[in-house]
């Protein structure tokens, strides 16, 4: 049996991994109201049936996120969209850096990917509500 997609066509497992990873990486260094804003308007989008609440109770594994994140395209998919979220609050940190740095490593990445990934992120504009 095939689990129903949601309705960007992500299944359920990568809408997970993916709102558990944007939440664990916005409160690296203090999570900001414009991050919530944006995580909630993801869950939102993708018909997702965690919340907030369950995301703040939940952790993050970078490995876990290996394992469901099995192609280059969705890791990049994933990097790209956490470093544009934690710079939608204006800040990059040194912790977020290495945060995202760690898991970018976790998931097979090189550090030229990650620098193109960053670039990209930094052409991107995204806020909260």
């Amino acid at each position: 049996m095939t689990q129903q997609e949601s309705g960007i066509g992500l299944k359920p497992e990568v809408v997970d991994i993916f709102a558990r990873g944007l939440y664990h990486l916005a409160k690296v260094d203090g999570i900001d109201p414009s991050e919530i804003s944006l995580i909630e308007e993801f869950l939102s989008e993708t018909g997702a049936t965690v919340t907030m609440a369950d995301l703040e109770r939940s952790g993050f594994d970078p490995k876990e996120a290996a394992e469901v994140l099995e192609t280059t395209a969705m890791r990049h998919i994933f990097v790209r969209t956490a470093i544009a979220l934690v710079k939608a609050d204006g800040v990059w940190s040194e912790a977020e850096i290495d945060a995202l740095g760690d898991v970018a490593e976790t998931l097979g990445l090189s550090i030229a990917d990650f620098c193109r990934l960053e670039l990209e992120a930094s052409q991107m504009s995204i806020t909260g509500n």
